[in-house]
């Protein structure tokens, strides 16, 4: 808990955006006293002074393993006797652990491999004929899923923001790009769009970087983070009745690439032919980009 400083975008009456480090996030409610949720789990109560920017906040992680506090403070306790040798070993060890993984990721990309990013990406759910029946249209469907899809579409097909992120919290929509990419958080401002932010996973390119000039990885890291923000397009247009999707990718803590996908173009997009880099800078974006000095950070769209 405690007073800080955020970056709100009035969406109307109530219904606010959020901005931060920590990712993107919907609030509601009335001055001085919101409510907001992200893709965490987190969900955020506010008391603040309307229109000054500071708020006092309490936030409870509603997503994940309760704290013991009794285990944590015998932790603790505990930690605090050992020797500051044994200290000393354990943060080697640690430090050691951690070096060893940034070098290794569970998938490498090189130029060649690519297309298998941004080439792929989910079936699109076809929210109209859902709303129309409660039964699957035969066996090839999993009735389970379509039951609790046919719950959602009224208000899915209504662009209820509650429920885009409800539906999006369940169903996780990228888990299949944690290879490429972390801590993806989701926001929107309203039924026609929604924001991701993620980290992008730098340490799967380790292996073609060893090969590469440092001008060539540069280039090869910008198509990357091209090729991982459209295929975070294509599964949220698949899951979503959105006409946007706004990407924006985060590389050593700053946003380097920030871009505003919209359906009707993104839907002529062949696959088999295009450059993730050249392409999806076509869209309204920012990126500043040099092949000899990699990225620079920019403002979020």
């Amino acid at each position: 808990m405690g007073l800080r400083f955020r970056k709100t975008i009035s969406l109307f009456p109530g219904v606010r955006l959020n901005l931060s480090k920590s990712g993107v996030g919907v609030s509601a409610g009335v001055p001085g006293l919101r409510g907001s949720i992200n893709s965490s789990g987190r969900v955020t109560g506010t008391v603040g002074i309307p229109g000054t920017g500071v708020s006092y906040v309490k936030t409870k992680k509603i997503f994940g393993k309760k704290t013991d506090k009794k285990s944590e403070t015998k932790t603790k306790s505990a930690a605090a006797k050992k020797s500051s040798k044994a200290v000393a070993e354990t943060e080697a060890k640690a430090a050691k652990s951690s070096a060893k993984t940034a070098k290794q990721s569970s998938v490498q990309v090189d130029a060649n491999t690519l297309k298998s990013i941004h080439g792929v990406s989910d079936a699109a759910l076809d929210w109209k004929a859902i709303a129309a029946s409660p039964v699957a249209p035969d066996d090839s469907y999993d009735q389970r899923a379509w039951s609790y899809y046919y719950s959602l579409a009224p208000d899915v097909l209504k662009g209820d923001i509650d429920t885009y992120l409800k539906l999006i919290y369940e169903v996780n929509p990228l888990d299949d790009l944690l290879d490429y990419g972390e801590n993806f958080e989701f926001g929107t401002d309203s039924g026609d769009r929604i924001e991701v932010e993620f980290v992008i996973n730098e340490a799967a390119l380790t292996s073609a970087s060893e090969s590469m000039s440092r001008r060539d990885y540069l280039l090869l890291l910008q198509d990357f983070i091209c090729s991982v923000s459209l295929r975070v397009a294509g599964d949220m247009f698949a899951l979503l009745p959105v006409d946007h999707v706004l990407v924006h990718t985060v590389l050593e803590g700053d946003t380097v690439f920030s871009v505003d996908f919209d359906r009707a173009n993104y839907s002529k997009l062949n696959f088999s032919f295009i450059d993730p880099s050249n392409t999806a800078t076509k869209f309204r974006s920012n990126m500043s980009f040099d092949e000899k000095k990699g990225f620079s950070p920019v403002n979020p769209l």
